[in-house]
């Protein structure tokens, strides 16, 4: 017997993008605060094109069951060779109910509400511009990975907080990624590109192929109140180009190819069928609506470090093609080490190591304690006053972690050639 798979609309209806329309379909009266931004659950590249290996970076994700059938897609971004990048929606559970309501302000009004996560082994990670799924098994080609953690932003809604990370359970080793603008909002009338999986026509079926489109303009970056539906802080909002199956998708910013949001909700005020499922996403009146990734900076820096992984950012090279520094030698961010470790020493920075008394420092340094952490640092160095100086050495005055940072015993390590210009810089 074929099987078929639905989208998260048909899973869980909160789980795509939202259609600005009431239970029974209608618009929103305006002014009326009730019904800001209420709408059914959505998420397809209308009018777009074909993606090419150019977008490989743009990912499928599929909820399966313990078999490996899919029960429902999505759309993500590879930011990392082990972190996805995608919505809330694609990776919790959601009520029966597909009313979405926010505010302005990013508070709900109505709906929106998030439940447990997946199991993170239930979320596979496709990759590819083209895709199949077997119709008697249900199983999809292209998996390379599942999820091994989700990250989620603090609280229980969806309103001005529809993103999420996948740490995966194993590394896309040389995979395309994409950079994140975390330091900058979007912009009016910015272009961006809409990206991903979703139903392409008024049909029940999902594309094979990867479909894009280009110039999508930015409407209105939010926060905007008001009648008819309410843009969080958080959110910024574009017209005709995404719906169902799109939803975790990449805005990509067409100036710089950064990723600047994902595809949280929207639609047009009318509801589609399964029979129609674009209509609720055509025409001039769609409104559809990203999660900002620059208002979740803090949370998404959080999740590459603890998944061990560097941020690749706006206008920065890709991070894998920058050689880190080692042991000794210059650094200008603990990021430019293969330590992860940059410490202050007089008016410079240079890359060191953790130490403690099973892993003492090579000689010419002592274990010391840097904001609560032990690190060598040279012996004859005095604290820095930057971002990443030591704490006071032995015989500072004022020094309260000086005995303990000297308290390792120093090996007779041979210290590497970087490490000793870098002394001789430094020490005369």
């Amino acid at each position: 017997m074929n099987r078929t798979f639905t989208s998260l609309t048909a899973l869980a209806p909160l789980a795509l993008l939202a259609s600005l329309a009431t239970a029974c379909g209608a618009a929103p009266e305006p002014g009326d605060p009730a019904s800001e931004a209420v709408g059914t659950s959505s998420g397809r590249i209308i009018n777009g094109v074909a993606s090419g290996a150019d977008d490989d970076f743009t990912v499928a994700i599929y909820q399966t069951d313990s078999n490996g059938a899919v029960n429902a897609a999505c759309t993500g971004s590879l930011v990392a060779e082990n972190l996805v990048l995608t919505a809330r929606h694609c990776v919790s559970q959601m009520p029966a109910s597909q009313q979405i309501g926010c505010s302005g302000t990013g508070a709900t009004l109505a709906g929106a509400k998030v439940l447990g996560n997946f199991a993170p082994s239930s979320l596979a990670i496709a990759v590819g511009s083209t895709r199949t799924i077997n119709q008697v098994t249900g199983i999809p080609s292209g998996v390379v990975a599942h999820g091994a953690k989700i990250y989620t932003p603090p609280g229980n809604t969806l309103c001005n907080s529809d993103l999420s990370m996948i740490l995966l359970d194993t590394p896309i080793v040389g995979a395309k990624l994409v950079p994140l603008r975390l330091d900058a909002p979007p912009v009016h009338n910015e272009r961006i590109t809409s990206i991903g999986w979703g139903v392409v026509s008024n049909t029940i079926d999902f594309p094979t192929t990867r479909q894009r489109r280009a110039n999508v303009i930015v409407q209105t970056v939010g926060p905007l109140g008001g009648s008819g539906y309410g843009i969080g802080p958080n959110e910024f909002q574009v017209g005709e180009s995404i719906c169902e199956g799109d939803s975790g998708g990449p805005a990509f910013a067409q100036s710089t190819n950064a990723v600047i949001g994902v595809v949280s909700r929207g639609g047009n005020g009318t509801q589609g069928s399964q029979t129609q499922p674009a209509a609720s996403c055509t025409g001039t009146s769609a409104q559809n609506l990203y999660t900002r990734v620059d208002g979740w900076k803090d949370f998404i820096l959080s999740c590459f470090a603890d998944a061990g992984s560097t941020a690749w950012l706006e206008g920065q090279p890709d991070p894998r093609l920058t050689p880190k520094a080692g042991f000794g030698e210059a650094c200008a961010s603990p990021d430019a080490c293969q330590s992860g470790l940059c410490i202050g020493v007089g008016g410079g920075t240079l890359c060191t190591q953790s130490c403690d008394a099973s892993n003492p420092c090579p000689s010419g340094y002592a274990c010391t304690s840097v904001g609560g952490q032990l690190q060598c640092a040279p012996t004859a160095a005095t604290s820095s006053k930057g971002g990443c100086a030591v704490a006071p050495l032995e015989g500072d005055a004022g020094s309260a972690s000086g005995a303990l940072g000297l308290a390792a015993t120093v090996a007779g390590l041979v210290l590497g050639a970087a490490a000793r210009r870098a002394r001789r810089q430094h020490h005369g």
